[in-house]
């Protein structure tokens, strides 16, 4: 029985080294950045040498709107407030400036950040970002493809995760969300009793001046989260996410290095680009090559952040809760993990996406696994993602996983046969 992952070891060092040579070569690689292009480049180089057909192509991205759509969306929340205590008294033309503006405030937070969907996008400057994909073709004519995929790209500094891990963003988070909902309901409820008056002032009394002062219980997360983005600091992204990177490269230079080569299976690597501006690269892709990706069984598995054993986990759930990846690939991982000697649980609902999100809302076959704790620690999203605070440990067992995953994939002739097993269930 061919057994791939004991590979891995081997090759632990080749992905240490690579880390860290990208990050101290290109650096800041915002999405659409020259440092993003450059570390594609040299990916596209690297994989070369490994696969048999590699292509870059570029994609429109407009990174500032994921993260920029949050000071304008706090700015009206706050201005809505006031709003609310003045228009009973001067005019409710502040009422209905309150309510649009909490409408639009709302729909960036669910388009852009629930939905993972551009809204705003066009709003913010245009860039040119980098997708690169690499493949090791089949022995005879495919029948089934599986590809790994990870990101290039990194993000400015979440200032209160540096400040102080879950401490300080939570409540931010919590609180400028949750705050944010609280003054759109509370706005629209109070604009619905002003038309029931026949468009009359209401008095902000009783039930009214109740919700009006809970509105200022709110305020200092919401002015807060304003400043959620620290613009002077750009992270290294060593772990978020040249970790998969590198694993998502490691399987094809086994394979290469190796000699192995599948009867009917098609090996591809995905190293996308705007991930941290919205799974933007993924989905680019995803778009762009749905016929292909259907003409036979195709799945995907990104991975993203592989710092933390202990936090191993199966990504089915995302985009807030939004999205739904593929169960059948899950249960692939699962397995693989378990030929690995690690039981990873399905992932619990998290605030975020990976990029197998963004095959999933294509209809495309996808999961991932990611080994990021929920509870963030100091380095996620900070200065402190650097090549110095890597886990070598968890780097190689996620290695082990996809060499497996990928070992089973084949064996077993396609997700069908896990499919199968949880239809007997």
């Amino acid at each position: 029985m061919l057994d791939l992952k004991q590979n891995a070891k081997d090759n632990l060092q080749y992905m240490l080294d690579g880390i860290r040579y990208v990050c101290e070569t290109f650096k800041n690689r915002l999405p659409g950045s020259e440092g993003e292009r450059g570390a594609q480049d040299y990916f596209k180089k690297e994989l070369g040498e490994y696969a048999d057909t590699v292509i870059d192509e570029d994609f429109n991205v407009h990174p500032g709107a994921f993260f920029g759509f949050i000071p304008p969306a706090a700015i009206f929340s706050l201005l809505s407030i006031v709003f609310y205590w003045i228009a009973a008294r001067y005019s409710n033309i502040f009422l209905m400036a309150a309510v649009v503006m909490m409408t639009i405030a709302v729909l960036m937070f669910l388009f852009e950040f629930m939905f993972y969907r551009a809204f705003v996008d066009f709003l913010f400057p245009k860039k040119v970002s980098k997708n690169v994909y690499a493949v090791r073709k089949s022995e005879e004519e495919p029948k089934r493809r599986i590809i790994f995929c990870g990101h290039a790209d990194v993000v400015h500094e979440w200032r209160y995760s540096y400040l102080g891990e879950i401490k300080t963003l939570g409540p931010v988070m919590a609180g400028g969300v949750v705050g944010m909902l609280y003054v759109f309901f509370v706005t629209i409820a109070y604009f619905i009793r002003v038309l029931v008056n026949h468009y009359q002032p209401v008095p902000i009394e009783g039930v009214w001046k109740v919700l009006g002062i809970a509105m200022f219980v709110f305020a200092p997360f919401i002015f807060a989260i304003i400043f959620f983005i620290n613009y002077k600091v750009i992270v290294d992204g060593a772990n978020d996410n040249l970790t998969a990177c590198y694993i998502s490269m490691a399987v094809l230079k086994i394979l290469h290095e190796k000699g192995i080569r599948f009867k009917n299976t098609e090996v591809g690597c995905l190293i996308a680009g705007g991930e941290e501006a919205g799974i933007r690269g993924s989905r680019a892709f995803a778009r762009k090559h749905k016929q292909e990706l259907q003409e036979i069984e195709t799945v995907t598995i990104a991975m993203d952040t592989q710092r933390e054993i202990e936090a191993l986990a199966i990504y089915t759930i995302g985009c807030t809760g939004t999205s739904h990846a593929d169960e059948g690939v899950g249960d692939l991982l699962h397995e693989a993990g378990l030929n690995c000697g690690i039981d990873m649980p399905r992932a619990d609902l998290y605030p975020g996406a990976i990029d197998s999100d963004a095959f999933a809302q294509e209809g495309l076959m996808s999961a991932g696994f990611c080994g990021v704790n929920h509870n963030p620690k100091r380095y996620y999203h900070t200065r402190e993602d650097t090549p110095d605070n890597l886990n070598p440990a968890c780097i190689q067992l996620s290695l082990e996983i996809c060499l497996e995953a990928l070992r089973l994939y084949d064996e077993k002739g396609g997700i069908r046969y896990w499919k199968d097993q949880r239809k007997k269930k």
